[in-house]
């Protein structure tokens, strides 16, 4: 089967992707929300492949850290990586979440040099932090505004044809979403359906391509080799489910 033609489930999105962020030395917990992050990117019909390698390889290389600091602002509030590195994207998620619960989503929050702005995205579209709008620039002068409306239905405002997934390097702004008169024009809208799109991916799985082997390896990672020695001290898959 060759690369483009690999399907996963998305049980085995949450099982790999759980491990890929472990493999680059993730805390267990974080990598567990970026995995469920990557399940709401593939039910919306994206390769959770091509939108996670960046954050994954940025965090192995350290060009980004998971280094986190919150201040309190004016207009609501900002986080930040004291470390003058790239703030990683699965710190920053979990972050943005928990203001968002603890604010009841009212006022700004600010997210300075996020490594990949769609991963924060995600992880709000997965924990349902509804009537919001998130809108960043990236390094490239791209610009986007996605519209977390309601359970079912999203939308995306961009400025150029870059895929959202790959854009990078941004500073973020996440506030509620209100009827407002901004102008539309210039930007391409593309609105998204999650009952419509989630049908599709259970009938026939999450595509994955190119980036899959990447993922994969930071995934073996995890694996312990097989030994005469690992075998005696318990590695390796029990009979049963107590073993």
């Amino acid at each position: 089967m060759s690369k483009s033609d690999l399907t996963i489930s998305l049980n085995e999105v949450l099982f790999y992707f759980t491990r890929a962020a472990f493999g680059v030395e993730v805390p267990i917990g974080l990598s567990e929300d970026f995995a469920r992050a990557n399940m709401w990117v593939s039910e919306n019909g994206f390769d959770p492949s091509r939108c996670s390698l960046k954050a994954l390889d940025n965090l192995d290389s350290q060009a980004s850290s998971l280094s986190i600091k919150f201040e309190k602002t004016k207009e609501g509030g900002h986080l930040f990586c004291p470390e003058g590195k790239f703030l990683s994207s699965l710190e920053a998620s979990a972050g943005c979440v928990d203001w968002i619960e603890v604010s009841n989503g009212s006022g700004e929050l600010k997210i300075s040099n996020v490594d990949s702005p769609f991963l924060v995205v995600s992880a709000l579209g997965a924990n349902e932090c509804l009537g919001i709008k998130v809108l960043w620039t990236d390094q490239e002068k791209n610009q986007f505004q996605v519209n977390l409306i309601n359970n079912d239905e999203w939308e995306v405002l961009s400025s150029s044809s870059k895929l959202i997934e790959l854009s990078s390097n941004a500073d973020m702004l996440i506030s509620p979403l209100k009827a407002s008169v901004e102008s539309y024009k210039g930007k391409t809208i593309k609105k998204f359906n999650l009952a419509e799109e989630k049908l599709k991916i259970l009938h026939h799985g999450v595509k994955v391509e190119e980036n899959w082997e990447a993922i994969y390896s930071y995934f073996s990672r995890c694996l312990v080799k097989s030994s005469a020695e690992s075998r005696a001290s318990g590695a390796g898959a029990g009979l049963v489910d107590t073993d």
